[in-house]
């Protein structure tokens, strides 16, 4: 069973819903479009403000996660804007960029993307 993200996020401040369709032109011109996934794909980008123990749980979860390799789990909490709802992701990236604040808090942004089994 996939990992919570169970880190306290300051807020999402992006969040994109995209389909795949594939579009087919054939030799009279004409157009055939299809979709390729059943289901729209979601991202958000999260940003979080995190002490300093926090942010070494956040680097060990992402090293357990391998970057983007394994998926997890994401609620997107309604007082952060979201629909309370939980959804399968990955880390839509593969390294953590950290800005260090004094007395060893820090800020990041996190691109997540949701996955379907």
């Amino acid at each position: 069973m996939p990992d919570t993200f169970n880190f306290p996020y300051k807020k999402v401040y992006s969040s994109f819903v995209e389909f795949k369709t594939i579009i087919d032109e054939s030799f009279s011109g004409k157009e055939q479009r299809r979709d390729q996934w059943t289901n729209p794909r979601r991202k958000w980008q999260v940003e979080l403000e995190l002490n300093k123990i926090n942010r070494e749980d956040l680097v060990n979860f992402f090293i357990a996660q391998r970057g983007r390799l394994r998926a997890f789990y994401f609620i997107w909490e309604t007082d952060k804007g979201g629909d309370g709802k939980t959804y399968l992701v990955r880390f839509d990236i593969d390294e953590l960029n950290f800005n260090v604040l004094p007395k060893g808090y820090s800020t990041l942004s996190i691109p997540v993307i949701q996955v379907f089994e």
